[in-house]
């Protein structure tokens, strides 16, 4: 569980979280009609709030930090808001999976349908509140046509490379080709999506946004590498690209390589414990994550956030319980775990 003291350090973002949501509800109930909109609030506590939409809050909270108004944190938080949905249903679909950002009554089992529901909608309101910041005198009508063409630039690549996974791969890449050609769109890019717009319309602040832009870049790229940890299994079994099979392929030790083996020639089928087949792959695996987290906590530092190492080794501990890997924290090298222990 996230510590009260990030909830703390949060909590005006927090709150400006939830008008964003209440915003995207506005949209949704001013885009179809009521009979298809389910009633009633999430009712989650603040702390499961957070975990539940941690970095879309961090978001806000550095806009916060750099001084950027209300009117337009909130104008990105409903951008990002948008984009997140327009990824999640995307998700949705082709996982086979079903997570919901808006509360739409159709039949409870009709995923597939909700999710194309979700992009057809979240893309509307994307447009939407660019259209209600030109009215409002926020944006000029250049910027609001530059900013839909840069989201769209930025987000086909990274479709690209989730299309070229979509059919399996053949082939097991290098580490470093992994983070380079792979983890670098669905990771690094991913996250950079919400400064899309703020780099282009704060003018003032071009020095600071591209600090900003190397620090989300790194935080993404360690929160695919944990990712691939919690997604081991499921990545082989889908024969998806995964930072912690190339590590063990390439650079395991020979008993961690002979049990890979078995699982991608089918002749082992019972997932077993990561930390107890493959631990030092997944130590090395962690440090990795935490260092790539560590350079974009420093980078956000250097452009005015202000979470210094110490801070940003405590939010680090909770990214790795955010994605269901508590348990590998025992693993992690020395030097990483005393400071983790000690933030």
């Amino acid at each position: 569980m996230i510590s009260l003291s990030v909830v703390r350090r949060f909590y005006p973002s927090i709150n400006e979280h939830r008008i964003v949501e209440e915003e995207v509800h506005r949209l949704l109930r001013e885009t179809i009609a009521d009979h298809y909109i389910r009633p009633g609030g999430d009712g989650l506590s603040s702390v499961k709030y957070v975990r539940k939409n941690f970095f879309s809050i961090l978001f806000l909270n550095i806009y916060r930090a750099l001084d950027i108004p209300y009117s337009h944190r909130i104008m990105y938080g409903v951008i990002n808001h948008s984009i997140r949905g327009i990824v999640t249903g995307t998700d949705n679909i082709l996982d086979d999976e079903y997570k919901e950002l808006l509360p739409l009554r159709f039949s409870e089992g009709a995923t597939r349908f909700k999710s194309v529901m979700h992009i057809l909608l979240f893309d509307r309101f994307l447009f939407r509140i660019l259209d209600e910041a030109v009215r409002d005198g926020l944006i000029t009508t250049a910027g609001k046509y530059e900013v839909q063409k840069r989201i769209l630039d930025a987000m086909v690549p990274i479709g690209e490379e989730e299309a070229s996974e979509e059919k399996g791969i053949s082939v097991i890449l290098p580490p470093e080709k992994i983070l380079s050609s792979v983890h670098m769109f669905k990771g690094g890019n991913l996250l950079r999506l919400a400064f899309v717009a703020p780099r282009i319309l704060e003018k003032g602040l071009a020095a600071e946004m591209e600090k900003v832009d190397r620090g989300i870049y790194s935080l993404g790229m360690a929160l695919q590498v944990i990712d691939d940890l919690t997604d081991f299994y499921d990545d082989i079994n889908k024969q998806r690209h995964n930072y912690l099979v190339s590590s063990i392929y390439f650079e395991g030790t020979p008993p961690e390589k002979q049990k890979l083996g078995h699982l991608l020639d089918g002749s082992t089928a019972l997932p077993v414990p990561i930390e107890r087949e493959y631990a030092e792959s997944v130590s090395r695996v962690m440090e990795r994550a935490v260092g790539e987290a560590l350079a974009g906590f420093d980078s956000l530092y250097e452009a005015g956030y202000g979470i210094n190492r110490v801070k940003a080794m405590g939010i680090i501990r909770y990214l790795f319980r955010l994605r269901g890997v508590r348990n590998l924290l025992a693993l992690l090298p020395e030097h990483c775990a005393t400071s983790l222990s000690a933030a």
